[in-house]
């Protein structure tokens, strides 16, 4: 069964080198699979692509960044998302980093901005099989200030609570307003169900996010399409930066190695 699976089945289904056993992992929550990996594959140095022998894995691939050991993986909702987090998860990896975009649910939270969430509320189905009772998945806090500390000088974000759904074209105003009024800044697919996986295997995690859109506000005389659309990009573009000079700092610093014990 694959519950079962040890790293050293993985290694050998997969063909990866111990030496390349990954530091760190990248999730792009995007439905641009493809797309989206060879944007990556340009960021990082030494880039080997993995897949299993079965087609279970496409579109990952190890790459180095400084002296750090990287992974890449293109997912899509709760599903790829957990299966990518558990895979690397058995094979050791210290750290997760989620990344993509979200949707803006508060006053404030504008198109661009980025989110760099201190928890996600699983609303999804894959959360559920790796949280302990009463858990709820969080970030490593040794990771939200370092994150936190290189946007504050240089683009719009927002901290707090964001909601993972899996289910994109259910989503109606009576829902954007019901996660709204609970107080979170954001919706968006794979951080809850990230988080959680990672801190069943006790991995560091934290994700940075950018806003697609906010449903509920964000039609204005004066924001245009292409206005919102310069944004995206531009907030697309601080979210990449912000992850490679994070994993700059880790790689000088050290990746924390006892995450913060989730509490109820």
């Amino acid at each position: 069964m694959l519950k079962e699976m040890s790293r050293s089945d993985w290694l050998e289904m997969l063909g990866i080198p111990e030496a390349r056993i990954p530091d760190a992992v990248i999730l792009r929550g995007t439905r641009n699979l493809r797309r989206q990996r060879d944007i990556h594959a340009e960021r990082f140095d030494d880039v080997l692509d993995i897949g299993s022998p079965n087609g279970l894995f496409e579109d990952i691939f190890l790459a180095r960044h400084r002296g750090l050991n990287i992974a890449y993986a293109s997912v899509y909702g709760d599903s790829m998302a957990s299966e990518i987090t558990h895979l690397f998860g058995v094979l050791g990896a210290r750290l997760v980093i989620q990344t993509g975009c979200c949707g803006g649910l508060q006053l404030g939270v504008q198109t661009g901005d980025l989110i760099i969430p201190s928890k996600a509320i699983p609303g999804e189905g894959a959360a559920q099989y790796y949280l302990r009772e009463n858990q709820k998945p969080r970030a490593s806090a040794e990771l939200i200030r370092p994150a936190a500390s290189l946007v504050r000088s240089c683009w719009p974000y927002h901290t707090g609570e964001i909601y993972t759904t899996s289910a994109l074209l259910a989503e109606g105003r009576a829902e954007l307003e019901a996660w709204q009024d609970a107080g979170y800044a954001a919706v968006d697919m794979e951080t809850a169900t990230t988080f959680a996986v990672a801190q069943y295997f006790n991995m560091a995690r934290v994700a940075v996010l950018f806003v697609f859109d906010n449903p509920l506000f964000g039609d204005t005389l004066v924001d245009t399409d292409d206005e919102r659309a310069a944004r995206r990009t531009r907030g697309e573009d601080a979210m990449r930066d912000v992850v490679t000079r994070l994993l700059d700092q880790l790689d000088q610093d050290g990746i924390p190695s006892a995450p913060i014990a989730p509490t109820p």
